[in-house]
């Protein structure tokens, strides 16, 4: 064999009868070496292709019986393999080793026997495996005419666009997802629909992604673009966030002497009730309207409910309110302390602040029917309760924290509506 060849030898035998060599020697020993080098490489190459694919094949027999038992246990199998959340009856934590990574299809499970396809890849070696089969190599064939995403760093409503399949022939299925961070957990989004999907409010600042998934031989290619933080006319990304930029300012005003401090309804729940301040419409114009809680729910007592929010909002839960002060700086046990908490989160919140919200001190209705604190104090509502009473937030014009506290779902409160 030509790797057996002793070039020390060679030189050796070389070096006896003359002492020089000439130029066609020199060349006959460097292709000796040449040769040795590259059946060196060759076979390491061999070597290291079969120790990934025998590690795709551990991963997915493991990954296997671990599905298997999830349904034996769950009567269905997860709908996600996601490692950043919990372990639920809908939700299986998959860890693949070293630089092996999954792909987890949604399973198939109305049908009978229900069905699971798993892949492990590797670079550009991928090993499938489903719930009636053992791992299989899969020919791979990138997709790569899927187009960059139009519209990816547009505001809320434009419409992204996957692109075309090359070569063509095939049947093509997009799946749209988005993360908070790029090359993070991606989540599904269920309002996409075929290779189109529309940016909303929850999704602005987020990276959005559309994996191809193709007939044949083809498995799956990505693309992936960023949504980049934009300010929407009425929406503004903060965080993993997207914040309505102004109180909410919807129905009809009523006196402030009506409903009193009742905390069940204003006077028509068939309508949308608001406070003005002074019962001056021109300051529900300028600071938005102020709205008993249950009125502001639209009478559900669900956290995060939608209540008087528009289509694809909601009100904010008390922990949405954490994660905002949080985001501006706050630690966890300042978020969950009451009182005046944190540094100078609400100077960021309030009018000029840096964090682009520019909440007005609008001051509020009492439950006796009085109005108090314009450009003096503010109250926002959270959609969540504390026993008879609902979380809040409470912001001073002369403070530079903000304020953590409950109050009677009867007093009159801004709005400040988030996105999904």
């Amino acid at each position: 064999m030509l790797h057996r060849v002793n070039v020390v030898s060679l030189l050796r035998l070389r070096s006896g009868i003359s002492s020089a060599f000439t130029i066609v020697e020199l060349l006959v020993v460097i292709v000796v070496i040449g040769i040795l080098a590259a059946i060196t490489i060759v076979s390491y190459t061999g070597i290291s292709q079969r120790a990934i694919a025998a590690s795709l094949q551990s991963d997915l027999t493991n990954a296997s019986q671990q599905l298997k038992l999830f349904q034996v246990e769950n009567s269905a199998y997860p709908s996600t393999i996601r490692c950043d959340i919990p372990d639920s009856s809908t939700n299986k934590c998959l860890k693949a080793s070293g630089s092996n990574a999954f792909t987890y299809p949604a399973p198939n499970n109305s049908s009978t026997p229900q069905t699971f396809t798993l892949d492990a890849a590797n670079g550009t070696i991928t090993y499938r495996i489903t719930n009636d089969s053992t791992p299989t190599d899969v020919a791979t064939t990138p997709i790569t005419a899927i187009a960059a995403i139009s519209g990816a760093t547009t505001a809320v409503g434009n419409t992204l666009t996957a692109g075309a399949l090359t070569p063509s022939g095939a049947t093509v299925t997009y799946q749209w997802q988005s993360a908070t961070t790029s090359g993070g957990f991606y989540t599904n989004i269920s309002s996409a629909t075929a290779s189109t999907y529309t940016l909303v409010i929850g999704n602005v600042g987020k990276y959005i992604k559309v994996v191809a998934t193709a007939t044949g031989s083809y498995t799956g290619a990505q693309t992936s673009a960023a949504s980049a933080v934009v300010s929407d006319s009425n929406w503004l990304a903060i965080g993993v966030q997207a914040w309505a930029k102004a109180n909410l300012n919807v129905g009809t005003m009523v006196p402030g002497t009506l409903g009193g401090s009742n905390t069940t309804n204003q006077t028509n729940n068939s309508i949308i009730e608001k406070y003005c301040y002074q019962n001056n419409p021109a300051n529900c114009t300028t600071y938005g309207g102020l709205y008993q809680w249950n009125e502001a729910m639209q009478y559900v007592t669900t956290e995060g409910a939608q209540g008087i929010c528009p289509a694809g909002s909601h009100i904010p839960s008390d922990n949405d309110w954490k994660i905002l002060e949080m985001q501006l700086g706050m630690t966890q046990g300042q978020a969950d302390a009451t009182g005046w908490r944190g540094t100078d989160q609400g100077t960021q919140l309030k009018s000029g602040g840096t964090s682009g919200l520019n909440i007005l001190i609008a001051g509020y209705r009492y439950s006796d029917g009085n109005f108090y604190g314009l450009s003096t104090f503010t109250n926002l509502w959270s959609s969540s309760e504390s026993s008879s009473d609902a979380w809040k937030r409470y912001l001073d014009s002369g403070d530079l924290t903000v304020n953590r506290a409950t109050g009677g779902k009867g007093f009159g409160c801004s709005v400040r509506c988030i996105g999904n």
